[in-house]
């Protein structure tokens, strides 16, 4: 059977912002054609060390995604070492320097001289052209084996494998039996719940293999089936979503690369409804996510980041007396927020939160992580919810974040609002 190997080089890698991201989006684009992943491995800087790495994986798999950080000079020395590794050499492709430096000068700027290694090409390699960024791809071939060089910002790279390898790949070369996969996602269940829950499903002998995802508030479950005939697994396929969307209902919030924000927008477009947003410890996180969707003008009016008291009363039209009666982290002040900010721009709905991210701020009564949730809708009563999130202020923001989105997704689906 061919196997699959992704390679990330860089040592931007090592930062929080950046661990994995590259190899979690290719190996979830592989993941949606039933093509898994046998080998993924990390280098950092070395030479030798990474034409080693590099060595082996071209022994060993047939299918070579390497992934390189552009920033510190690796995506060169990638595309240097592949070529020997390969026996190829590079050449300067003139008109790959043009795109270059015409890319620099739609930007204001002028192509330092440095920029022009990234118009070298390996002899034998196809280019794959990054409509995104400067930094080419490369697919070599060599025999049975195909290594594909990557930039590895995620969004140039997610556009590349949609445009260039995806539709070009055959996922019956990558499995002997008929081998299919879905994902799905969940949000507000912890993931023990969730394996507990789903503990009857996975003892059942059906060839399957359950995984499981965390990423704070929301947990992916990624369920591989593996049968002689396709018919087969599809038809096993459909009876294990059917049992787990029984035991898990409505935290079940979308299906393989659905996100929630992309989910809460398509809900919001279906009801010709509207979302203003009031945040505070989220810093305008959730605003972000929403608007990371394509057309979520339909439905995003506006966001007010209210960081402060004074924003608190001055923008969204909040009591002083509440704040200091309750204080910013309450209830009471989550509601006026969300009813403020709704009323203000007049939208179908307002969410609200107010919270405490740390490290500092807390107190016995109001520990860090402390987070209150308020949702206003037109003609209905102000649902809120308090929450105490656990983790680092990253975390508590993101845990929030996730909250207040499904705390609207399941107003939406239940039909509230009207």
């Amino acid at each position: 059977m061919s196997s699959v190997e992704i390679i990330s080089i860089g040592s931007e890698y090592i930062l929080q912002h950046y661990q994995n991201s590259s190899v979690a989006t290719i190996a979830n684009r592989l993941l949606e054609m039933g093509i898994q992943v046998d080998y993924a491995s990390s280098v950092i800087g070395q030479e030798a060390r990474l034409e080693e790495v590099l060595r082996q994986a071209i022994e060993r798999s047939t299918l070579i995604f390497v992934v390189s950080g552009v920033s510190s000079g690796e995506y060169e020395l990638t595309k240097k070492l592949l070529t020997r590794v390969l026996k190829k050499r590079l050449v300067l492709n003139y008109k790959m320097l043009d795109r270059i430096k015409e890319q620099f000068k739609s930007q204001g700027e002028e192509m330092p001289h440095s920029a022009e290694k990234q118009a070298l090409v390996p002899t034998d390699a196809e280019i794959l052209e990054n409509e995104l960024g400067t930094f080419p791809g490369f697919l070599f071939s060599q025999g049975e084996s195909h290594v594909i060089l990557l930039p590895g910002n995620t969004s140039e790279l997610d556009a590349m494998l949609r445009t260039h390898i995806l539709p070009r790949l055959d996922s019956k070369t990558f499995r002997q039996e008929a081998v299919r996969t879905f994902v799905l996602k969940t949000c507000g269940l912890a993931p023990a719940t969730v394996k507990e829950w789903l503990k009857s499903v996975e003892r059942q002998n059906w060839h399957q293999t359950f995984n499981y995802v965390t990423d704070c508030e929301e947990t992916t479950i990624i369920v591989t089936v593996k049968e002689d005939l396709q018919t087969d697994v599809q038809a096993t396929l459909e009876t294990i979503e059917s049992q787990i969307r029984k035991k898990l209902g409505t935290s079940i919030y979308g299906k393989n690369s659905q996100t929630l924000e992309e989910v809460v927008g398509a809900l919001l477009t279906e009801r010709k409804q509207t979302l203003a947003l009031a945040e505070s410890c989220t810093g305008g996180l959730i605003a972000a996510k929403l608007t990371n969707v394509p057309g979520s003008s339909k439905y995003f009016e506006r966001g007010v980041v209210s960081y402060s008291n004074a924003a608190k009363v001055s923008l969204l039209d909040v009591s002083p007396n509440i704040i200091e009666k309750h204080g910013a982290v309450s209830a009471e002040t989550a509601i006026a927020m969300a009813e403020g900010v709704r009323w203000l721009a007049q939208t179908s709905f307002g969410l609200a939160v107010t919270g405490i991210a740390g490290p500092d701020g807390g107190t016995a009564q109001k520990p860090v992580g402390l987070v209150y949730i308020a949702l206003a809708a037109d003609q209905a009563e102000t649902q809120w919810r308090r929450y105490q999130f656990a983790g680092d202020r990253r975390m508590i923001r993101t845990r929030a974040a996730q909250t207040a989105l499904d705390l609207l997704r399941q107003r939406l689906i239940t039909g509230g609002g009207q």
